[in-house]
């Protein structure tokens, strides 16, 4: 009876889980209904502890477990447990998160070791192992409070220090247990022994996608000496859901489970120890309106097995229903407020108020646990658009843009799961891509499923790129903000505008015949406005538009001169590319063509104090003793800006031009992007200058676009 205590203490001190809600925290605590129907969490594959049986490691044998729930042929009955009100406050008045820590170890530990009558007829037969093991569990439940909460206790100092040749593991693993008189019911104490270190494996799972939270499986198993064999297993760990359901439900679990089993041979004689303590919670928190934490609610199902050789057979069971809120102390986020709850045990005569009065304590450890799951995965629901998402009607980017008209945009709030309107509170309003940028009221309300919110767009006299709003959702199912809370008018319809200077410096000379020459000196303007249009067959843009140029010769006076000069029009081609004006990412590649422009490259040549030999050529040429004079096509803007970059040109088919990349993006105006192109054109002893700039920019303003040329 007396190891019975012990290891169900044990199991209590260490039990851990939290919970979920159904209704406000009030001030009386719920009452325990035994006629409600309990389960063991429901777990994805990944993550659930049977039962029955669990394997933990490949090639390990499973962990057996006494089921949570009393067999049909089970004798008894569920009876209401006292609960100390003063252990479900177990955090108020705290100072700090080491202050805590002692706590929980102190109220779960060796504070109740040894209270009552059966902890002090267990302190008697354990004699002056008692301290050691008292100690021991301390400081195991330190250990592993410290391990769970994480950085945040990381400075905390034990309030147990090790002492040397003492502790839980001395009292687990000794070489040989030798049976000492102790208590006429069958029980035995442990004789000191030299400890054998066993060989310890640890592995931790991450919850499964969509939950936060993870499970820690250890186990020891102690080398086998003279038949002599002990193994322990714990387990511990819990989950809840990154998303909420459309009411703010977040479901969630918390599981801790001890098993031991020992085989001791002495004098030809075999006795075994089996120990299973199970604890289960399932959880349900509620979110507000605010998308935060309201309170959590859970049910909790313990239960302690003891059997084996001089060891009477135990099985006790408990149940508790518990509701809190989690803390949002910046001191200590997380430690559990405004705690209610009821317990029952089953076949519970004969326990002492002590035993019962633990369940408090293990309801502690289960809001330890669970709130920080909760909390943690109230961080994850409140990253904008991770469960939720805005939704508009019209939907953004289908309206054309028509200079300060008004447009009704209704709008609601539904979770990307299930696809559920939820209740929502739309705030923070503002014109985009600019305060100022059209006008949009209101700048906040509410929506209901089946009413929803609606916004009124004005827009602005003159169209700039984005025009539209953006705003921010708050639910008990998440949070809606940004980029996929944002609505604008629909994407126009783009404008290329093409220039292009290019200056070619004469190039003069001294013939053999002993004439000034002065030849191809020019200055061409370019210009070109290109409606583009998207190509459905595959997604490109395209378009042609009137090419206008203007070139004048600087050809100096000389002897001969090669003059070229023109003027006229011709078209412009996009033979497609890729736009994409979002921040991220800003991508723009236009394959272009420009049509060939039409300058005249003019010969002219004075008789003039000519050589004869010259003479003779103009004559030749059927020019007699006048001026010499002769017309080609070609040069000018087109030869200059094709022969620098011809090793650039694409040629396949249906796409040739030159690719156009490097746009530099244009904020808060019509213009899309800019591209500057600065190029020396010179070939030769000719100084040639060539600069070009594109601009892409909206095309839903009254003429800007033009019609290619027939």
């Amino acid at each position: 009876m007396r190891f019975r205590i012990l290891f169900f203490l044990f199991l209590l001190t260490t039990t851990a889980c939290t919970g979920g809600d159904k209704h406000l925290p009030s001030s009386n605590p719920p009452e325990y209904d035994p006629k409600k129907v309990h389960t063991t969490p429901a777990a994805p594959p990944s993550t659930p502890i049977q039962s029955s049986a669990k394997p933990v490691e490949p090639g390990l044998p499973p962990i057996h477990f006494p089921p949570l729930e009393p067999g049909p042929n089970e004798r008894g009955e569920w009876k209401k447990l006292p609960l100390r009100p003063e252990s479900l406050q177990l955090f108020n008045g705290i100072k700090s998160p080491c202050e805590a820590l002692s706590k929980i170890v102190q109220g779960l530990g060796s504070a109740q070791l040894f209270a009552g009558k059966e902890g002090q007829a267990l302190q008697q037969s354990l004699g002056p192992q008692a301290e050691s093991i008292a100690r021991a569990l301390d400081q195991q439940l330190f250990e592993t409070f410290k391990q769970q909460l994480g950085s945040r206790a990381a400075d905390c100092s034990s309030p147990v220090p090790a002492r040397q040749n003492s502790g839980l593991e001395q009292f687990f693993s000794p070489a040989h247990v030798v049976r000492t008189n102790g208590l006429s019911n069958g029980s035995f104490q442990l004789a000191q022994a030299p400890t054998i270190s066993p060989t310890r494996s640890e592995s931790r799972q991450q919850a499964p996608p969509g939950w936060v939270g993870w499970k820690t499986t250890a186990r020891s198993v102690w080398p086998e000496t003279a038949g002599n064999r002990r193994s322990m297993v714990t387990i511990l760990g819990g989950k809840a859901l990154k998303c909420p359901a459309p009411d703010g439900v977040v479901p969630g679990d918390f599981e801790f489970a001890v098993v031991l089993d020992q085989t001791v041979v002495e004098s030809g004689l075999t006795r075994m120890i089996h120990i299973g303590l199970h604890a289960s919670a399932t959880l349900k928190g509620q979110v507000g309106d605010d998308a935060k934490v309201q309170y959590i609610e859970g049910d909790l199902s313990t239960v302690a097995e003891r059997n084996g050789t001089d060891v009477p057979a135990s099985l006790r069971r408990q149940r508790s229903q518990f509701r809190f809120v989690p803390s949002r102390d910046e001191l200590w986020s997380g430690f559990p407020t405004n705690v209610t709850a009821s317990a029952a045990g089953w076949d519970s005569e004969g326990a002492t108020p002590q035993e019962n009065s633990f369940v408090s304590d293990a309801i502690a450890a289960v809001m330890l646990w669970g709130d920080q799951n909760y909390l943690a995965a109230e961080v994850e629901w409140n990253k904008p658009n991770t469960c939720v998402e805005i939704v508009f009607n019209p939907a953004t980017k289908t309206k054309k843009f028509e200079p300060s008209a008004s447009t009704p945009v209704k709008t609601e709030l539904r979770t990307k799961k299930e696809q559920a309107l939820v209740p929502a509170k739309f705030k923070e309003a503002k014109e985009r891509p600019r305060e100022g940028n059209g006008r949009v009221s209101p700048r906040e309300d509410n929506s209901q499923p089946g009413r929803p919110m609606t916004f009124t767009y004005q827009a602005p006299a003159t169209k700039v790129q984005h025009s539209g709003f953006r705003l921010t959702a708050l639910s008990r199912a998440g949070v809606g903000e940004a980029k996929d809370g944002e609505w604008e008018l629909a994407p126009s319809a783009y404008v290329l505008e093409f220039k292009s200077h290019i200056v070619q410096e004469p190039l003069n000379i001294v013939s053999g015949f002993g004439m000034q020459m002065s030849s191809n000196g020019f200055d061409a303007h370019v210009q070109a406005i290109v409606p583009l249009r998207h190509r459905e067959s595959d997604g490109e843009w395209v378009g042609e538009g009137v090419m206008q140029y203007a070139t004048r010769t600087t050809t100096q006076p000389a002897s001969c001169e090669i003059r070229i000069q023109g003027a006229g029009t011709t078209t412009f081609h996009v033979n497609g590319g890729s736009i994409s004006s979002d921040p991220e990412p800003f991508a723009i590649n236009l394959i272009i063509l420009p049509g060939r422009s039409g300058e005249v490259a003019e010969t002219h040549c004075s008789s003039t104090n000519t050589p004869e030999k010259l003479k003779e050529l103009f004559a030749s040429q059927g020019v007699q003793g006048g001026d010499a004079h002769g017309m080609t096509q070609g040069g000018g803007w087109s030869s200059a800006f094709n022969v620098t970059r011809f090793r650039t040109f694409k040629w396949e088919r249906g796409k040739q031009g030159y690719e156009i990349g490097g746009w530099t993006p244009v904020r808060d105006s019509d213009v899309i992007a800019k591209k500057v192109i600065t190029v020396n054109c010179s070939i030769g002893l000719s100084t040639c200058r060539e600069e070009t700039t594109l601009i892409l920019r909206l095309a839903d303003e009254p003429g800007a676009g033009a019609s290619p040329p027939q």
